[in-house]
């Protein structure tokens, strides 16, 4: 599989924008589900000691996603990102649990590093993967609920994510019987791709220790666009 940024993403969107991608292999998303929920409603209950509800936005791990929405035009304020829809749940006093490991972990992570991230299912994923930006007012699909310089990725089949995976599509859900997954994050300024890096290293360490799982990571750039699994 190739999975490829385009370059039109980093004149359109943002020029420092940084992808992390995690490759799980065998995945045992079902037998520490418990412990898992564990882990996330600790980082659930300190997100709620330390957030004020109506000033979430201007956390400096989160502004630049809210200054990066700017260039999506006039309907930037309905724009959100999977990281800001997990704090707008758990704030209000809910848990975003999910009934497998991997999302509960990555979860974990999005919430401790206040980072969006989006994972699928890779043995239900069609061939190569490409991140893109809308290019016109599209008329086709989940597409046609974008506008022109929406962020999106999809494989062969489909689109899979938009808006920084503000939508998922529920074909490559990740659920218990999964194998194998890509999980993917994104990053902005102030991170730096030393700081993604170990916020990566640490987002692979636990899946290895909660899911028994196997790892391999990669970050792609403006200088480094594709690579191939």
């Amino acid at each position: 599989m190739k999975i490829t940024i385009k370059p039109e993403v980093f004149k359109g969107f943002h020029n420092d924008l940084k992808l992390a991608l995690i490759f799980v292999t065998e995945l045992d998303n079902k037998t520490k589900l418990d412990e898992s929920k564990h882990l996330l409603k600790e980082v659930e209950n300190l997100e709620r000691l330390t957030f004020h509800k109506n000033k979430k936005e201007f956390h400096h791990m989160i502004s630049p996603w809210n200054l990066a929405k700017l260039r999506f035009g006039k309907k930037a304020h309905h724009y959100s990102t999977s990281l800001e829809n997990l704090l707008k749940l758990v704030l209000k006093g809910k848990t975003v649990s999910a009934n497998n490991v991997l999302t509960n972990v990555m979860r974990y992570i999005a919430l401790r590093y206040l980072i969006p991230f989006g994972a699928d299912d890779f043995q239900v994923i069609t061939g190569d993967l490409v991140f893109d930006i809308v290019k016109s007012n599209a008329r086709k699909g989940i597409l046609g609920n974008l506008k022109k310089g929406d962020l999106y990725y999809a494989d062969q089949k489909s689109v899979l994510g938009t808006k920084l995976d503000h939508w998922k599509n529920q074909r490559t859900e990740l659920n218990l019987k999964s194998g194998s997954a890509l999980v993917h994050i994104e990053a902005l300024p102030p991170i730096t791709k030393k700081q993604l890096k170990q916020i990566v290293k640490e987002a692979a360490s636990i899946i290895e220790s909660f899911c028994g799982a196997k790892t391999k990571v990669f970050i792609l750039d403006k200088k480094t666009r594709t690579i191939t699994l």
